[in-house]
């Protein structure tokens, strides 16, 4: 079991003090509500908690909802209207996709299935460099729809992968030896990930934010669900993938470009990860059902507009209701 976190002191006191400071001595500026002051050091003790890592943030997140609702600093006086300001977020559906990416990403990590998409690209198309090259740039696409942290994809799983190549080339930074294939491979890891980061609204965490500030802004005259976000940015981002690994290949050429190992060390490495572990398998099983129960019913909620009429402004997962709260709220 992975050990929790303990409560750092230093940081807890000083994210405890700015708030109070603000909230105290401070006085609001003219022209601000009080409340609005208020609300504002409780925001600048959050990111303070946050960036000093005084405890893990879904802690630091859950305590700064509570604060919200019981210092009712969004509507004084009014404790249901502050509870519901504070839970708002809850009820956004875009929220609850991301949140299922996260499940399956987790579930990628525990059984090793992004590792293994990543070296079975390579086992089919790694004879040459640049065939790595585009291995990659395959794994990290069909991660993307899926793991809502860029970070954590390019990061995490995508990186690992190309690393490993690289140093069975020998091909290291402390041997001076980067320019044979890990440089390449590097810059290419490192290109991939902004563009299918902006092909997918569940590629990485700020694309949600997005589709509810233009649903805020256009009044939901502009809807963009997910199947139309993905629609839009498939030939820009089919096309970008396509060309930057061979753009990179000519302005950075690696000194290694034939690699018929690159296969064989790939499948290697698909034996070592082997069939995988019960615990990964339980989460995976986990996520699939809860899959199947979504699946049965992907017109309910998700694709709702106000008052639960069903939208279908446009294929895949809905974020009209995002833009009716900002309104509401706004």
């Amino acid at each position: 079991m992975d050990k929790l976190t303990p409560l750092k002191p230093v940081p807890t006191l000083i994210a405890v003090a700015a708030a109070l400071l603000i909230w105290f001595v401070i006085p609001a500026p003219e022209g601000v509500e009080p409340n609005a002051w208020q609300l504002l050091a409780l925001f600048i003790g959050t990111i303070i908690a946050i960036i000093g890592k005084a405890m893990p943030i879904g802690a630091v997140s859950v305590i700064a909802i509570a604060l919200v609702a019981l210092t009712e600093v969004t509507h004084p006086g009014q404790p249901g209207a502050a509870l519901s300001d504070a839970l708002s977020g809850f009820s956004n559906p875009l929220i609850w996709l991301i949140g299922f990416s996260i499940m399956i990403s987790l579930s990628l990590n525990k059984t090793g299935l992004g590792g293994r998409i990543g070296y079975y690209f390579i086992s089919l198309f790694g004879k040459r460099t640049l065939g790595i090259a585009y291995a990659l740039t395959m794994a990290e696409t069909t991660l993307a729809p899926v793991t809502p942290s860029n970070t954590a994809r390019g990061g995490g799983i995508i990186h690992p992968i190309m690393k490993s190549i690289a140093d069975s080339f020998g091909s290291k930074a402390e041997l001076n030896t980067v320019g044979k294939i890990g440089r390449y491979l590097a810059l290419v890891n490192y290109n991939i990930n902004p563009v299918t980061s902006a092909m997918f609204i569940t590629a990485t965490a700020p694309n949600p934010l997005v589709v509810s500030l233009i649903a805020k802004g256009t009044h939901d005259s502009v809807e963009l669900t997910w199947g139309m976000w993905a629609l839009a940015a498939l030939v820009p981002g089919v096309c970008s993938l396509l060309v930057m690994p061979l753009v990179i290949y000519l302005l950075y050429p690696p000194e290694i470009k034939s690699t018929p190992n690159a296969p064989h060390f790939a499948q290697e490495k698909l034996r070592e990860l082997g069939a995988g572990n019960a615990a990964g398998e339980n989460h995976s099983g986990g996520v699939r059902a809860v899959a199947g129960v979504v699946g049965r019913h992907p017109g309910d909620d998700i694709r709702s507009g106000a008052g639960g009429e069903p939208n279908h402004r446009g294929p895949g997962w809905s974020g009209g209701a995002i833009g009716q709260r900002g309104a509401e709220l706004g």
